[in-house]
């Protein structure tokens, strides 16, 4: 067989492998990721926080007077159980406005308790408001006095980042009360809640 043979062969060998690959190159749809999606169970376990911001109630706009914003620091301990509740703790210093009082006083710590909702694109809403010790109460406040909203970084529920409005009086105060920047870190070691354990036995537990 000459050369010229022998190319053709492989020619015609060749086009057939060619044009298949070009097929499925062309052919292939593009890639695409899909979006995770989040329930309440990504929000459960352990977490806990440390944020700065102001109290907006020293600014008597009413007329009484017009003074700065009273800043504070906290750190705050919440429990999730994974179906819909939170409970826990928080401490701090607040700036108390007056000589000698620097850098504030003490302020905890407090005891609150709620629900939260969690929507399939990890969008968080919390709903709290006092309670009598820690996590002494499991379910819906009547009269929410705090509330936050924010994001899961993933539906491992290891971070969740969330900004915080607070409601109460003087009258000026239902403006609101805002946290800079809270971001919720969960104790991956620590075991969550099996769902029928009650918010006090799961607190036990993890304490």
């Amino acid at each position: 067989m000459n050369k010229s043979r022998l190319s053709r062969c492989y020619l015609l060998l060749c086009l057939p492998v060619f044009a298949a690959l070009v097929g499925l190159v062309w052919g292939r749809p593009a890639s695409t990721t899909a979006a995770p999606s989040f329930g309440l169970g990504a929000l459960e376990g352990r977490y806990v926080s440390a944020e700065y911001g102001y109290d907006i109630s020293s600014v008597l706009a009413n007329g009484a007077g017009v003074y700065p914003p009273i800043w504070f620091a906290a750190t705050s301990l919440m429990q999730s159980d994974g179906e819909g509740h939170v409970c826990g703790e928080s401490d701090g210093f607040y700036s108390l406005m007056s000589d000698g009082q620097i850098p504030g006083g003490n302020t905890g710590p407090t005891y609150f308790h709620g629900t939260y909702t969690v929507d399939v694109n990890g969008r968080v809403t919390i709903s709290t408001c006092s309670d009598t010790a820690f996590c002494a109460t499991r379910g819906a406040c009547g009269s929410a006095s705090k509330v936050q909203v924010g994001y899961l970084q993933s539906v491992l529920g290891n971070t969740l980042t969330t900004v915080e409005q607070a409601f109460g009086s003087p009258p000026n105060f239902e403006a609101g009360f805002l946290v800079h920047s809270r971001v919720w870190t969960r104790d991956p070691a620590t075991p969550a809640p099996a769902p029928a354990d009650s918010m006090e036995a799961a607190a036990a537990r993890l304490r």
